[in-house]
């Protein structure tokens, strides 16, 4: 999606549905989409990625065409995305310059896009049926995914994440949204810090890794500005038993 134009923001509560996001990406209305690596991932994911002695899988959800994915591919790591809109992930490999196949699962639901000259994967599904056998991952970076979801659907959400998690390897990074301003209604949709703790505390311990200030980048791309807006970064990881 491009941001060659600001996204007008409305205080009327969206849905969050993967209707409602496939409708906005062929509306080209993609204002979360950034032109460049995001600044929590570059300063927290990328010298893991940099220091490991061995390939790693990163797996990003609702991956939309993030320009994360091409920083973990360029470290010399394994990408595999999550992402229902088709448009968003073709825009992805052409924008990128990345040969590509396709692989079509009608009984699932599922079109799979690969890499033909470099470890990219990215399936075409909805997130909450998604079925597929993965590798263990290494890494899952959630930007853009649990705050762009229906909030009444979190916590069928949060099983699929745990569901893919593989038990002392998987670290799960949540950026999570705050702001106070009770005029925008969202998405992306409010996850405090006792969310997070909420959804994931009974088998996960909860690591606050980082708060950055996003108010005057976020009103860069909006038309209506908001007074304050804060991205928590979480450091998730399942609990020894």
């Amino acid at each position: 999606m491009s941001e060659s134009s600001k996204e007008e923001q409305t205080s009327t509560c969206q849905d969050g549905t993967l209707d409602f996001w496939v409708q906005r990406w062929q509306q080209n209305k993609i204002g979360f989409h950034r032109t460049v690596v995001s600044y929590l991932f570059e300063k927290h994911m990328i010298p893991k990625l940099t220091a490991a002695q061995e390939q790693l899988c990163v797996l990003f959800t609702l991956c939309g065409k993030t320009l994360d994915m091409i920083a973990v591919l360029e470290a010399g790591h394994r990408v595999i995305g999550i992402e229902g809109c088709q448009s968003g992930v073709e825009a992805f490999f052409q924008e990128n310059n990345i040969k590509y196949e396709i692989e079509k699962d009608e009984t699932n639901k599922c079109q799979t896009y690969k890499g033909t000259e470099c470890p990219l994967t990215i399936y075409v599904t909805d997130f909450f049926t998604f079925n597929k056998p993965l590798p263990p991952i290494d890494y899952i970076w959630d930007r853009g995914g649990l705050v762009a979801i229906n909030p009444s659907t979190r916590e069928q959400y949060r099983d699929r994440l745990i569901r893919i998690m593989a038990p002392e390897r998987t670290q799960l990074f949540v950026v999570a949204i705050n702001y106070t301003d009770l005029t925008y209604t969202g998405p992306p949709f409010v996850v405090n810090d006792d969310n997070v703790q909420t959804l994931f505390g009974s088998t996960c311990s909860c690591e606050l890794v980082e708060a950055h200030d996003e108010t005057e980048e976020y009103n860069s791309r909006v038309v209506s500005r908001i007074d304050f807006m804060e991205e928590r970064l979480h450091l998730i990881v399942q609990k020894q038993t």
